[in-house]
């Protein structure tokens, strides 16, 4: 079985097959099946190990201007998180989310479609939207995707303000949180949208060519 999107819930493994996402766009009374169904594909597929919440501290030290300090912290948020791990996810992600709002088989490249991405953000207001007509397509998703690396001088970390401008420093972490924050915005919208509206209409045909790659 071709599965479409899984989920845990309270240890229970909940799953939405191909054939079943298929009967489920054919009718407006599925509505909240599918979009459910779209939040998890996405939300499991590229992000959601960013919110693994463990349990297991350690003391950590760093030596700054020759004095060491020492701080408790997760052993993954300090050992296995990476903010470039979580930048090149969330690349993937828009592409990906992007394809579902223009109703696209296929990724369509370059600053314009991350532009729309930003532009969408802005009208869900999400911080995200600070992002537009900053080239964030070459120098951030093609750097990461390609060299493992940023260009144009900008510099991923997990702490501070999203983004800052001046230095061209972006804040990983509040990046991913808001980049959940766009699909639950997705979400919210798909639920109140007219069956027959644009973004309905674009997400059926999404879904109808994920189908059809899957065959």
């Amino acid at each position: 079985m071709t599965l479409f999107s899984s989920t845990y819930i309270n240890n229970r493994l909940f799953e939405t097959s191909m054939a079943e996402i298929e009967i489920l766009i054919t009718s407006e009374a599925n509505k909240i099946e599918i979009s459910n169904a779209i939040y998890e594909r996405l939300y499991e597929r590229y992000i959601k190990i960013f919110f693994y919440k463990s349990n297991n501290f350690a003391e950590y030290f760093k030596t700054d201007n020759k004095i060491v300090k020492a701080k408790k912290n997760s052993i993954f948020n300090a050992e296995y998180k990476s903010g470039f791990s979580m930048m090149t996810n969330c690349s993937l992600l828009i592409e990906t989310i992007n394809a579902f709002l223009e109703g696209n088989n296929q990724t369509s490249y370059g600053d314009e479609t991350f532009n729309r991405f930003f532009i969408k953000a802005k009208f869900y207001n999400n911080p995200l939207s600070v992002f537009e007509n900053q080239k964030f397509y070459k120098n951030i998703r093609c750097g990461l995707l390609h060299q493992g690396e940023t260009y144009g001088g900008f510099k991923i970390q997990r702490e501070g303000k999203l983004y800052n401008k001046s230095k061209k420093i972006i804040n990983a972490k509040i990046f991913c949180d808001e980049m959940n924050n766009f699909l639950l915005s997705y979400k919210k919208e798909l639920l109140s949208s007219d069956w027959d509206s644009e973004i309905w209409d674009n997400c059926r045909t999404k879904i109808r060519y994920i189908i059809k790659n899957s065959k």
